[in-house]
Protein backbone atom coordinates (compact mmCIF):
# COMPACT_ATOMS: atom_id res chain seq x y z
CA UNK A 1 0.00 0.00 0.00
CA UNK A 2 1.30 3.40 -0.99
CA UNK A 3 0.70 5.86 1.89
CA UNK A 4 0.10 8.70 -0.57
CA UNK A 5 -3.54 9.68 -0.58
CA UNK A 6 -4.52 7.22 2.16
CA UNK A 7 -6.49 8.21 5.24
CA UNK A 8 -4.52 7.14 8.32
CA UNK A 9 -5.54 7.14 11.98
CA UNK A 10 -2.75 7.32 14.56
CA UNK A 11 -3.58 6.96 18.25
CA UNK A 12 -1.24 8.50 20.80
CA UNK A 13 -0.33 11.05 18.13
CA UNK A 14 0.37 13.89 20.55
CA UNK A 15 3.88 12.80 21.47
CA UNK A 16 6.56 10.14 21.26
CA UNK A 17 6.21 7.32 18.76
CA UNK A 18 2.74 8.38 17.70
CA UNK A 19 3.89 11.90 16.83
CA UNK A 20 6.80 10.52 14.81
CA UNK A 21 4.49 8.17 12.92
CA UNK A 22 2.02 10.96 12.17
CA UNK A 23 4.82 13.12 10.79
CA UNK A 24 6.25 10.31 8.66
CA UNK A 25 2.90 9.37 7.14
CA UNK A 26 2.14 13.01 6.36
CA UNK A 27 5.49 13.41 4.64
CA UNK A 28 4.57 10.43 2.46
CA UNK A 29 1.32 12.05 1.42
CA UNK A 30 -1.21 10.47 3.78
CA UNK A 31 -4.01 12.42 5.41
CA UNK A 32 -3.44 11.72 9.09
CA UNK A 33 -6.03 11.82 11.85
CA UNK A 34 -4.51 12.02 15.32
CA UNK A 35 -6.36 10.68 18.34
CA UNK A 36 -5.04 11.36 21.82
CA UNK A 37 -5.99 12.46 25.31
CA UNK A 38 -5.96 16.20 26.05
CA UNK A 39 -2.27 17.14 26.43
CA UNK A 40 -0.91 17.63 29.93
CA UNK A 41 0.94 20.79 29.01
CA UNK A 42 -2.18 22.53 27.73
CA UNK A 43 -1.06 22.67 24.08
CA UNK A 44 -3.61 22.27 21.32
CA UNK A 45 -3.13 19.02 19.34
CA UNK A 46 -5.02 20.60 16.45
CA UNK A 47 -2.06 22.94 16.07
CA UNK A 48 0.18 20.07 14.99
CA UNK A 49 0.80 20.89 11.31
CA UNK A 50 1.05 17.26 10.20
CA UNK A 51 -2.52 16.39 11.14
CA UNK A 52 -5.47 16.60 8.77
CA UNK A 53 -7.70 16.23 11.83
CA UNK A 54 -7.08 16.10 15.58
CA UNK A 55 -9.53 14.36 17.88
CA UNK A 56 -9.31 14.33 21.66
CA UNK A 57 -10.49 11.07 23.15
CA UNK A 58 -9.69 8.06 25.29
CA UNK A 59 -9.11 4.87 23.29
CA UNK A 60 -10.61 2.89 26.17
CA UNK A 61 -13.99 4.60 25.79
CA UNK A 62 -16.10 2.72 23.23
CA UNK A 63 -18.57 5.56 22.67
CA UNK A 64 -15.82 8.16 22.21
CA UNK A 65 -14.06 6.04 19.61
CA UNK A 66 -17.28 5.25 17.79
CA UNK A 67 -17.95 8.98 17.54
CA UNK A 68 -14.38 9.66 16.42
CA UNK A 69 -14.40 7.04 13.66
CA UNK A 70 -17.83 8.17 12.45
CA UNK A 71 -16.53 11.73 12.22
CA UNK A 72 -13.48 10.66 10.24
CA UNK A 73 -15.57 8.69 7.77
CA UNK A 74 -18.04 11.54 7.36
CA UNK A 75 -15.48 14.31 6.90
CA UNK A 76 -12.56 12.54 5.21
CA UNK A 77 -13.68 9.09 4.13
CA UNK A 78 -12.98 5.52 5.18
CA UNK A 79 -9.53 5.16 6.81
CA UNK A 80 -7.24 2.52 5.34
CA UNK A 81 -4.29 2.74 7.75
CA UNK A 82 -4.49 2.40 11.53
CA UNK A 83 -1.44 2.77 13.77
CA UNK A 84 -2.04 2.23 17.48
CA UNK A 85 0.61 4.02 19.56
CA UNK A 86 -1.49 5.04 22.56
CA UNK A 87 -0.12 3.40 25.68
CA UNK A 88 0.90 3.86 29.30
CA UNK A 89 3.51 2.25 31.55
CA UNK A 90 1.96 2.22 35.00
CA UNK A 91 3.87 0.06 37.52
CA UNK A 92 1.73 -2.61 39.16
CA UNK A 93 3.53 -4.56 41.84
CA UNK A 94 1.57 -7.35 43.51
CA UNK A 95 1.93 -5.80 46.95
CA UNK A 96 3.64 -2.90 48.69
CA UNK A 97 5.70 -2.83 51.87
CA UNK A 98 5.50 0.01 54.35
CA UNK A 99 9.13 1.04 54.90
CA UNK A 100 8.51 2.04 58.53
CA UNK A 101 6.31 -0.80 59.77
CA UNK A 102 7.14 -3.54 57.30
CA UNK A 103 3.45 -4.15 56.79
CA UNK A 104 2.55 -5.82 53.50
CA UNK A 105 -0.56 -4.61 51.70
CA UNK A 106 -1.96 -5.99 48.42
CA UNK A 107 -1.96 -3.39 45.66
CA UNK A 108 -5.28 -1.90 44.61
CA UNK A 109 -6.61 -3.15 41.29
CA UNK A 110 -7.24 0.21 39.63
CA UNK A 111 -3.69 0.75 38.33
CA UNK A 112 -3.48 -2.74 36.88
CA UNK A 113 -6.86 -2.37 35.18
CA UNK A 114 -5.96 1.00 33.68
CA UNK A 115 -2.79 -0.34 32.02
CA UNK A 116 -4.66 -3.31 30.55
CA UNK A 117 -7.52 -1.06 29.47
CA UNK A 118 -5.35 1.45 27.61
CA UNK A 119 -2.72 -0.83 26.10
CA UNK A 120 -4.80 -3.89 25.23
CA UNK A 121 -8.51 -3.05 25.34
CA UNK A 122 -7.92 0.36 23.77
CA UNK A 123 -6.01 -1.24 20.91
CA UNK A 124 -8.82 -3.69 20.24
CA UNK A 125 -11.40 -0.90 20.53
CA UNK A 126 -9.98 1.05 17.59
CA UNK A 127 -9.28 -2.07 15.52
CA UNK A 128 -12.86 -3.29 15.67
CA UNK A 129 -14.13 0.04 14.33
CA UNK A 130 -11.45 0.33 11.66
CA UNK A 131 -11.97 -3.22 10.38
CA UNK A 132 -15.76 -2.99 10.41
CA UNK A 133 -15.64 0.21 8.36
CA UNK A 134 -13.48 -1.39 5.71
CA UNK A 135 -15.50 -4.61 5.66
CA UNK A 136 -18.71 -2.65 5.05
CA UNK A 137 -17.13 -1.01 2.05
CA UNK A 138 -15.70 -4.29 0.75
CA UNK A 139 -18.17 -7.05 1.69
CA UNK A 140 -16.82 -9.51 -0.84
CA UNK A 141 -13.86 -11.76 -0.16
CA UNK A 142 -10.68 -10.06 -1.34
CA UNK A 143 -9.55 -12.21 -4.25
CA UNK A 144 -7.63 -9.61 -6.23
CA UNK A 145 -4.62 -9.57 -3.89
CA UNK A 146 -4.86 -5.84 -3.20
CA UNK A 147 -4.47 -4.26 0.22
CA UNK A 148 -7.71 -2.85 1.56
CA UNK A 149 -6.25 -1.83 4.91
CA UNK A 150 -3.28 -2.13 7.26
CA UNK A 151 -3.31 -2.24 11.06
CA UNK A 152 -0.04 -1.69 12.90
CA UNK A 153 -0.11 -2.09 16.68
CA UNK A 154 2.55 -1.29 19.26
CA UNK A 155 3.61 -4.18 21.46
CA UNK A 156 6.95 -4.09 23.34
CA UNK A 157 9.94 -6.22 24.18
CA UNK A 158 8.30 -6.31 27.61
CA UNK A 159 5.84 -8.74 26.06
CA UNK A 160 8.70 -11.25 26.27
CA UNK A 161 11.08 -9.98 28.99
CA UNK A 162 9.13 -7.73 31.31
CA UNK A 163 10.94 -6.52 34.39
CA UNK A 164 9.85 -6.58 38.01
CA UNK A 165 6.83 -4.31 38.58
CA UNK A 166 5.87 -4.65 34.91
CA UNK A 167 3.27 -7.37 35.37
CA UNK A 168 0.53 -5.08 34.05
CA UNK A 169 2.56 -3.53 31.24
CA UNK A 170 4.13 -6.82 30.18
CA UNK A 171 0.86 -8.71 30.11
CA UNK A 172 -0.89 -5.90 28.21
CA UNK A 173 1.81 -5.88 25.54
CA UNK A 174 1.91 -9.67 25.42
CA UNK A 175 -1.81 -9.50 24.67
CA UNK A 176 -1.20 -7.09 21.79
CA UNK A 177 1.43 -9.44 20.40
CA UNK A 178 -0.73 -12.54 20.88
CA UNK A 179 -3.74 -11.21 19.01
CA UNK A 180 -1.72 -10.27 15.92
CA UNK A 181 -1.91 -13.63 14.15
CA UNK A 182 -5.55 -14.52 14.88
CA UNK A 183 -6.67 -11.06 13.77
CA UNK A 184 -4.55 -11.28 10.61
CA UNK A 185 -6.24 -14.59 9.80
CA UNK A 186 -9.70 -13.26 10.60
CA UNK A 187 -9.33 -10.14 8.46
CA UNK A 188 -7.42 -11.71 5.57
CA UNK A 189 -10.58 -12.29 3.54
CA UNK A 190 -11.18 -8.53 3.55
CA UNK A 191 -7.66 -7.68 2.41
CA UNK A 192 -6.70 -6.22 5.80
CA UNK A 193 -3.24 -6.94 7.18
CA UNK A 194 -2.32 -6.86 10.88
CA UNK A 195 1.24 -6.35 12.16
CA UNK A 196 2.66 -5.51 15.59
CA UNK A 197 5.95 -3.81 16.39
CA UNK A 198 7.82 -4.53 19.62
CA UNK A 199 10.13 -1.61 20.40
CA UNK A 200 12.84 -1.72 23.02
CA UNK A 201 14.00 1.37 24.90
CA UNK A 202 12.98 4.44 22.91
CA UNK A 203 13.14 8.19 23.52
CA UNK A 204 9.55 8.90 24.52
CA UNK A 205 7.75 10.58 27.38
CA UNK A 206 7.09 7.14 28.84
CA UNK A 207 10.79 6.55 29.48
CA UNK A 208 10.66 9.35 32.03
CA UNK A 209 8.38 7.20 34.19
CA UNK A 210 11.15 4.63 34.67
CA UNK A 211 13.61 5.08 37.60
CA UNK A 212 17.00 6.45 36.58
CA UNK A 213 18.99 3.34 37.54
CA UNK A 214 16.64 1.11 35.58
CA UNK A 215 16.73 3.39 32.54
CA UNK A 216 20.52 3.50 32.58
CA UNK A 217 20.72 -0.29 32.77
CA UNK A 218 18.25 -0.71 29.91
CA UNK A 219 20.32 1.55 27.67
CA UNK A 220 23.61 -0.02 28.74
CA UNK A 221 22.27 -3.46 27.84
CA UNK A 222 21.53 -2.56 24.21
CA UNK A 223 24.27 -4.33 22.17
CA UNK A 224 24.16 -2.08 19.10
CA UNK A 225 23.47 0.73 18.65
CA UNK A 226 24.18 1.38 22.31
CA UNK A 227 21.57 4.09 22.79
CA UNK A 228 17.83 4.61 22.96
CA UNK A 229 15.85 4.31 19.78
CA UNK A 230 14.47 7.36 18.02
CA UNK A 231 10.92 8.02 16.99
CA UNK A 232 11.85 8.40 13.32
CA UNK A 233 13.36 4.89 13.37
CA UNK A 234 10.11 3.44 14.66
CA UNK A 235 8.16 5.45 12.09
CA UNK A 236 10.42 4.18 9.31
CA UNK A 237 9.47 0.60 10.20
CA UNK A 238 5.79 1.57 10.27
CA UNK A 239 6.12 2.82 6.69
CA UNK A 240 7.81 -0.43 5.69
CA UNK A 241 4.90 -2.38 7.16
CA UNK A 242 2.42 -0.26 5.21
CA UNK A 243 4.28 -0.75 1.94
CA UNK A 244 5.35 -4.40 2.20
CA UNK A 245 2.37 -6.67 1.58
CA UNK A 246 4.11 -9.80 2.86
CA UNK A 247 4.33 -8.31 6.33
CA UNK A 248 1.23 -9.77 7.92
CA UNK A 249 0.47 -11.64 11.14
CA UNK A 250 3.94 -10.99 12.55
CA UNK A 251 5.41 -9.22 15.57
CA UNK A 252 8.63 -7.42 14.64
CA UNK A 253 11.17 -6.48 17.29
CA UNK A 254 12.94 -3.14 16.87
CA UNK A 255 15.30 -3.08 19.85
CA UNK A 256 19.01 -3.07 18.91
CA UNK A 257 19.21 -6.76 19.99
CA UNK A 258 18.47 -5.96 23.63
CA UNK A 259 17.11 -8.67 25.90
CA UNK A 260 15.95 -6.99 29.08
CA UNK A 261 17.37 -8.22 32.39
CA UNK A 262 16.40 -7.38 35.93
CA UNK A 263 18.42 -4.49 37.42
CA UNK A 264 20.09 -5.18 40.76
CA UNK A 265 18.68 -3.69 43.92
CA UNK A 266 15.04 -4.13 42.99
CA UNK A 267 12.75 -4.01 46.00
CA UNK A 268 9.01 -4.00 46.57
Amino acid sequence: MDPKGQIAIVTGSGSGLGRAVAQALTQRGARVVGIDLPPRDGTDPAALPELAMAIQGDVVDAAQMETAFARVEQELGCPTILVNCAGILGPARVFQIDRETGQITPRAMDRFRRVIDVNLTGTFNTMRLFAAGLAKGNPQVALDGEDRGVIINTASVAAYEALSAQAAYGSSKAGVAAMTLPLARELARYGIRVVALAPGTFETGMIGDIPDHTRQRLVADVPFPNRMGRGDEFAHLVLACVENQMLNGSVLRIDGAVRMREPRGVSA
